[in-house]
């Protein structure tokens, strides 16, 4: 029961995590398109560790 509320604890932090990153990025993309529209929007990849 211990091992399954420290993987949900896991879990949740890693979801946290990538919705900062994701408000993150879009802050920089926004910030990036009020420069010019001769920017490409960024591609960007996370890896994510499975383990």
């Amino acid at each position: 029961m211990k091992k399954l509320l420290e993987k949900a604890k896991e879990v949740r932090k890693a979801q946290r995590l990538r919705h900062l990153l994701d408000r993150a990025i879009d802050r920089v993309r926004d910030a990036l398109a009020a420069l010019g529209p001769q920017l490409q929007p960024i591609p960007i990849r996370v890896k994510r560790r499975k383990g």
